[in-house]
């Protein structure tokens, strides 16, 4: 009796590891593809082309445009991580260097200003690939889109 109770709990024990690393490899997988890599299967970009309606040409103008642009974003991006960490760096310090913390806050409201211009310039250039009805769609999506994220960044607490 107790040998099969000790099998029983090793088999389970068993199945919880593997289907735990199952999870962490998959979520690893998921995490680890760039978006402007799988652009032709980010499921985000479908449902923009599904919700658009776009004709084949436009996915394929819309496609290319998007890769440079995510490329581009995806730098600005490391760049940003790169100035935060020398930032807490500047604050650990026993004596912090304020020039050099605004200096470096600066940099960073720099760039972030710098990836919103190029965002609203590509959103722009996308609009004019649209037709009217797919402009209105395209607009009331990212408004969506914003207000959505407006709301979880300042969630209402009861």
């Amino acid at each position: 009796m107790k040998n099969n109770l000790l099998k029983y709990i090793l088999i389970l024990s068993l199945l919880m590891n593997f289907s735990l690393l199952g999870t962490a490899g998959y979520n690893y997988y998921k995490r680890s593809r760039p978006v402007a890599a799988s652009l032709n299967c980010d499921p985000r970009t479908n449902y923009l082309f599904q919700k658009l309606s776009l004709k084949p040409e436009q996915i394929k103008l819309f496609q290319q445009k998007a890769l440079s642009f995510h490329d581009l974003l995806s730098k600005n991006r490391q760049e940003i991580a790169q100035l935060r960490k020398s930032l807490i760096g500047f604050l650990r310090t026993d004596n912090p260097d304020h020039k050099a913390i605004e200096d470096t806050i600066a940099q960073i409201n720099s760039r972030q200003q710098d990836m919103q211009k190029m965002i609203v310039a590509h959103m722009l250039e996308f609009k004019g690939m649209l037709a009217k009805d797919q402009q209105k769609k395209f607009l009331d999506l990212i408004e969506g889109a914003m207000a959505k994220r407006k709301e979880a960044a300042y969630p209402v607490c009861p």
